[in-house]
């Protein structure tokens, strides 16, 4: 095991599956204790189990619900007595649609989702990493964000407004010793997406993707919790108001 966040807690959304459950791991390894969030109690335990019970503390939530939320962050706060590390990584991905033609319930659902639980967190964590004096804030975005890609106009809408709330964070909270930023991965392989990735229909698709990534192939969610790591702990202490795309080079062709 790492040492590099020994003595640390963290605090990761959407850690049943996916880039969540990678983060997790990653933390993990390198020494901090990790409070891991999502609303599926079970594919929290299959992380759990892959960290250690001794390292790790369930808290079942829906991340939309800003009471739930409160009370996820006082559990851990009460277990471990500290927190230094938010990794806002829930989200959900959106029924395609045209602008014009996007019902608005998924409109709002994607905004609540994706963007305002980040708000929920961050904002429920705020306090304590203010009055510890420090601590690093982690939001995970995505390429669609800054660069967008048609049919999934509200998730983009949703990622792009991380992006601007982090920079936000950032100015606000730098005189508190408080780090924001954001990792934005490009096609990564993961449950969220496997859908499409796993459908016959889509292969010609799926193949012009991972052809128009400069490696040449989808990355993996380990890859993207690596970043996570980097900006978490004490190896991204001059680094705060960013964003690191992981992408394979995409946003460069």
């Amino acid at each position: 095991m790492d040492t590099r966040l020994a003595g640390k807690v963290a605090l990761v959304t959407g850690a049943s599956q996916g880039i969540g459950r990678a983060v997790a791991v990653a933390l993990s390894t390198e020494g901090a204790r990790v409070g891991l969030l999502s609303r599926g109690r079970r594919g929290l335990e299959e992380t759990l189990g892959m960290i250690g019970p001794a390292r790790g503390l369930v808290a079942p939530c829906d991340v939309t619900d800003r009471s739930a939320v409160a009370a996820a962050v006082q559990t851990v706060m009460a277990e471990w007595g500290r927190l230094d590390v938010v990794v806002n990584n829930a989200g959900q991905r959106q029924d395609r649609a045209r602008i014009d033609e996007l019902a608005l319930p998924e409109w709002e659902r994607m905004i609540e989702v994706n963007l305002s639980s980040v708000f929920y967190v961050t904002r429920a964590a705020a306090r304590y990493l203010i009055r510890q004096g420090g601590g690093s804030v982690v939001n995970v975005a995505s390429i669609s964000g800054p660069f967008g890609i048609p049919r999934i106009g509200a998730y983009a809408a949703a990622k792009a407004g991380i992006i601007g709330l982090t920079r936000t964070m950032a100015a606000e909270w730098s005189d508190f010793g408080v780090r924001v930023n954001t990792v934005a991965p490009g096609f990564i392989e993961t449950p969220m997406n496997a859908w499409f990735r796993n459908d016959p229909a889509n292969a010609e698709q799926v193949a012009a993707l991972e052809a128009s990534v400069p490696l040449r192939r989808h990355g993996y969610p380990e890859e993207v919790a690596q970043a996570v790591a980097f900006l978490a702990g004490d190896t991204g202490s001059y680094i705060t108001g960013q964003t690191l795309f992981v992408d394979g080079g995409w946003r460069v062709v």
